[in-house]
């Protein structure tokens, strides 16, 4: 059995700096089908776009495995290093959680907001398109390490 986060950035990144970052940030040995190890706790999965947030990462780790930070405070603190927006999902307490179109975005400087999905012309679409419309603040917050 494994648990997952997942992130949309609104850049595409290095594969081999982005494992490099996120196995120091989470404290957890991570793989990719590229970068192979033996010793991997978790795998990531990454993915590109043409629409919208141009790549979305997956990273896998099985039960039992506690990564070195929450999904919200990675968000923040991918914004943040490599200075782009990272939408995830919403905090588990938040009221909108069971809507998938309602997203958390980390913004560079580190602000955490709400925003929905773009749903116009969605047929056939792969990747994440925000509608900018849409921005607010996250009205749950809690302490993030």
């Amino acid at each position: 059995m494994s648990t997952e986060m997942q992130f949309y950035l609104n850049k595409v990144l290095d594969e081999y700096q982005l494992l490099t970052f996120l196995s120091k940030i989470l404290d957890l040995k991570i793989e990719s089908l590229n970068y192979p190890d033996i010793q991997a706790e978790a795998f990531i999965i990454m993915n590109e776009y043409a629409i919208g947030f141009p790549m979305d990462i997956t990273i896998s780790y099985t039960k039992g495995v506690v990564p070195g930070k929450d999904h919200l405070s990675l968000a923040r603190l991918l914004a943040m290093h490599y200075q782009t927006l990272v939408a995830t999902d919403l905090p588990e307490e938040h009221p909108d959680k069971i809507n998938p179109y309602c997203w958390c975005v980390a913004e560079p400087k580190g602000y955490l907001l709400e925003m929905t999905e773009d749903l116009s012309d969605i047929e056939d679409r792969e990747g994440l398109l925000l509608n900018n419309n849409s921005k607010k603040s996250l009205t749950i917050v809690r302490q993030l390490a």
